[in-house]
Order: C-alpha cells, then sequence, then structure tokens
C-alpha cells in the first residue's frame, strides 16, 4: 500500500499558526459562534429520517466539545500553537485530531501524574490573595489538569468517531430482517473538515443464531472506520460495505459535510473569503455545508461462472442531474448560514449563489 508523511502532505496556509496576543481566544470565540451558529440551523435540514437532526446535533455538540479542548490546551501554552487551515477549511488541520487521540490515550497516565483541578484552584487563590501576583504558572497547569479531565473519549469529535446502532423496524418477511441505522463521524485528512455518516440498512440473518446488536455494534465500531473514504464517491463506499459483509446490506447512504466557513482567518482566493474580508466585518462568516444522499432500488444477483452469484444492492445514481452523475450519488442538498447583512448583499449582487441551495439561507446574529 503507498502511504505518505502526513506531516508534510499539509502547506504553510493548511497548518497556519496564527500571530499576536489573545488571537487564539479569538479563534475559539469565533468557532464557537460558528458551530452554535451551526446548531441552530439544523431543524432547516431536510430530512426524511427522523433520527438525522439529533444525530447531526450530536455530532455538531461533540465538535463544540472538542474545540472547548483545544481551547485548554492551548490557553497557556507559550511553545505550542495550534495548527489551522485557511484555505476552504477554517477548521484545526488535521494533526490536532491525531494528537487529541494520543492525548486521550495517555489521559489516565497524565492525571496521575498532575495535582487535581480542586488543588490548582485553591492555589490561584492562594497566588491572588496571599501573595498578590500574578498566578501565571499556577493556571497554565490548571489548564492542562482541565483539559486531561474532560477528556472523555465519548464526548469529542475525533479522527473517527463511532455514532449509535439504532434499531428502526423487524420488517415483515420470511426471515424477520432488522432494519438499523447506524451513524458515525470521521475529520478529514484532506480538506481539513468534518464528515457525519447515516446508514440504514437491513440485517437478514445468516444463521439459525441471530446475532445480538451489542455484536453489530462493535462489528461497526471495528470495521466501518476502514471503508470511510471521505473523498471517495457514496456509491463506491455503499457498494464496498454491500461486497464485504453478508449480512451488512445498505439501503440508504447519508454524507453531511461541514463547511467551509469563510471568515477573516480565511487565507484563499474563494469568491466569498474576497466578500466577507472586503466588505464585512470580524464578526461576518459565511459556513456552507452539503449533504450527499445514495438509495438502493433493490437488489440483483452478481454473473459467476461457478455459481449462481451473489445478491448485491442496486445503488441508483441519478444520471440526469449533472452533479448528481459527477459525484455517483443520489442527491445533493446544499445549505448556507450567514449574518443578515451578507444575506441581504448576496440577495442584491449575487443571487445566482443563493438559487443553488436547497433551502433559504440560515440567519445567525453578528
Amino acid at each position: 500500500m503507498k502511504t505518505f508523511d502526513i506531516t508534510n502532505h499539509f502547506s504553510e496556509l493548511d497548518r497556519s499558526i496564527l500571530e499576536g496576543e489573545g488571537v487564539y481566544t479569538e479563534y475559539f470565540d469565533h468557532m464557537k459562534m460558528a458551530l452554535n451558529a451551526l446548531l441552530s440551523s439544523i431543524p432547516d435540514i431536510r430530512s426524511d429520517n427522523p433520527y438525522e437532526l439529533a444525530i447531526l446535533q450530536d455530532f455538531s455538540q461533540k465538535f463544540l466539545n472538542t474545540m472547548e479542548a483545544f481551547r485548554m490546551k492551548y490557553a497557556f501554552s507559550e511553545d505550542q500553537r495550534m495548527l489551522i487551515d485557511v484555505t476552504e477549511s477554517g477548521f484545526p488541520n488535521f494533526l490536532e485530531f491525531k494528537k487529541l487521540q494520543d492525548d486521550i490515550q495517555r489521559r489516565d497516565e497524565m492525571m496521575r501524574k498532575m495535582k487535581s483541578v480542586e488543588e490548582l484552584k485553591n492555589e490561584v487563590l492562594d497566588e491572588l490573595i496571599l501573595h498578590r501576583r500574578q498566578p501565571n504558572g499556577v493556571l497554565k497547569e490548571l489548564s492542562k489538569a482541565m483539559y486531561y479531565r474532560d477528556l472523555l473519549e465519548y464526548k469529542l469529535f475525533r479522527e473517527f468517531t463511532p455514532g449509535k446502532l439504532q434499531l428502526l423496524k423487524v420488517l415483515n418477511d420470511a426471515d424477520k430482517t432488522r432494519r438499523f441505522l447506524y451513524s458515525w463521524a470521521s475529520f478529514d485528512s484532506v480538506t481539513n473538515r468534518p464528515y457525519i455518516y447515516l446508514m440504514i440498512f437491513d440485517n437478514p440473518p445468516t444463521s439459525k443464531k441471530e446475532k445480538p446488536q451489542e455484536h453489530l455494534e462493535l462489528f461497526f465500531v471495528e470495521n466501518i472506520r476502514k471503508v470511510t473514504h471521505n473523498s471517495a464517491p457514496l456509491k463506491v463506499i455503499a457498494s464496498d460495505i454491500d461486497n464485504d459483509w453478508e449480512d451488512i446490506k445498505p439501503r440508504s447512504l447519508k454524507r453531511i459535510e461541514l463547511g467551509p466557513i469563510f471568515s477573516r482567518y480565511a487565507r484563499d482566493d474563494h469568491q466569498f473569503t474576497q466578500l466577507v474580508q472586503t466588505h464585512f466585518g470580524t464578526d461576518d462568516m459565511i459556513v456552507k455545508y452539503e449533504s450527499e444522499y445514495i438509495f438502493s432500488t433493490g437488489e440483483k444477483r452478481t454473473n459467476s461462472f461457478l455459481s449462481k452469484g451473489e445478491l448485491r444492492q442496486v445503488f441508483y445514481v441519478d444520471e440526469a442531474n449533472k452533479e448528481c452523475l459527477d459525484r455517483m450519488v443520489s442527491k445533493v442538498f446544499k445549505y448556507m448560514i450567514t449574518s443578515h447583512r451578507v444575506l441581504q448583499h448576496l440577495t442584491a449582487i449575487h443571487p445566482e449563489v443563493l438559487k443553488e441551495l436547497s433551502v433559504p439561507p440560515s440567519v445567525y446574529k453578528a
């Protein structure tokens, strides 16, 4: 298998370091505003799946938790600065998520070596009240202790984040096939953007003894990561899952891509970057996100010289829609979040941009 050095994979702009006093505090506040705007826009998303909005909200909140973890990690760090992708991303660089996973693995070891958060808070008060001096050293220790204390895997959006397995129904067929929904998320190493997946699949019994739901959940944690390639067409991912596992029959697969965020931090030539930075203030931004969807129209038996072949899903690609055909999907949905004044400008000057959206833009208060 061909491999590459992930550290050298990114350009300088993909792994930018912000310069100046207080700039990372401003960046984290900016990201919090963007993610809260995303959370408030979730009800506008088009979905036939009653679970989708709750799943998207859950992963978005986990991403917000991860940003808060990064805030604590770098709050008083003088020798380390967080890497940010300022080219059609706006999110931290993928390497930060690799380091986050390493920190999670050594959390318990680090906590044994450090004083407790409560001890350090008392030391901060002692420095301020008894000694009347700034407790910078203790504050650095405190932020580190709080970072590791709150580094709980199930609360965070990581390089790969397993979701929930939900039983939707038992089909009224001879085998009593179970239909499930499984969700997961990943942070992409190429685009430096988060992706969320939702898959509805059938689980026909392949033996007399039915596998318990806990077994399936463990199966997904171990195996879905292997076929999750954020740059691959959805049809390829769905087909890989269908081909690799006999008892997993995907009926639909949806991928939601969050971002990019076009704001004062962007350093690219995108139309939205130029618009925001030329005409608007530091709190104005344009957040884009979109979803791709593919579904199965049935099954067909593969041709095989030695046997009847195996049943495989037939995934529908809308060949009448050029974008769907290029992406190898059934449907594409596009969304935007921005401030009221940016929306007014787009409505007046660039209405063609808004016509591409699946629903009118969501507006946040800048």
